[in-house]
């Protein structure tokens, strides 16, 4: 809970918690100026084995819900949860950079809950068109360790630990291009992020992105 409010903390110094639902886009429509229809995936994997298909239930997993700060306006966005039966997403947000604060649910320590995966959508505007963005898989691998404290106590701790992949599965369809995902393992997260956005939020943009067409 501490991590998931400190999250919400930095979404409110970029830019007054004003948060921003991104509305899924209906089945064949395409970007306009102002939207761009994006599409992808985004799975958890642990151990090798999808989770799929997600459920509101144990031993289900829940779809991964997911949220993004824009760093064109600083608005964190609230990404809706992909489709249960296989991960899919289609949605429709402006152009521009986009850095993921957090996927999943629950508290900091739910092993369904990723905070700060250091991954940044690149959504340029593509009136016409639709944007694939990939498939963002969330590897994860279980560990169980002995931790011992300084008062003598010891226990096991469990848990999961992420890497992030992004795969390009798509076919080459007319009126789709793509702008994978990226993971950047070196990228400002947390008070970081804040202080290079506050300092050059163009440049920080070009850093991740490149160019993004606005």
């Amino acid at each position: 809970m501490k991590h998931s409010l400190l999250v919400l903390a930095i979404a409110a110094t970029l830019a007054g918690c004003a948060l921003q639902p991104v509305a899924r886009a209906p089945a064949g429509q395409t970007s306009g100026d102002a939207l761009t229809v994006v599409t992808g995936r985004i799975n958890y994997v642990i151990d090798g084995e999808f989770k799929t298909p997600y459920g509101a239930f144990r031993p289900a997993w829940p779809a991964p819900p997911m949220m993004a700060l824009s760093l064109a306006t600083g608005d964190p966005h609230v990404f809706g949860q992909v489709a249960e039966a296989d991960g899919n997403f289609r949605w429709q947000l402006p152009p521009g950079a986009y850095v993921v604060s957090s996927i999943g649910s629950g508290a900091y320590t739910d092993e369904t809950r990723i905070s700060w995966p250091r991954v940044v959508l690149c959504v340029p505007r593509a009136p016409g068109a639709t944007v694939y963005l990939g498939h963002l898989r969330l590897e994860g691998r279980r560990y169980a360790e002995e931790v011992r404290l300084s008062t003598g106590t010891q226990y096991t701790a469990r848990g999961v630990r992420y890497s992030f992949q992004v795969a390009d599965e798509a076919p080459d369809l007319p009126g789709q291009t793509r702008r994978l995902m990226r993971h950047v393992p070196d990228m400002p997260i947390g008070d970081r992020l804040v202080e290079r956005w506050k300092a050059d939020a163009p440049g920080l943009e070009r850093e991740l992105c490149g160019a993004v067409v606005r």
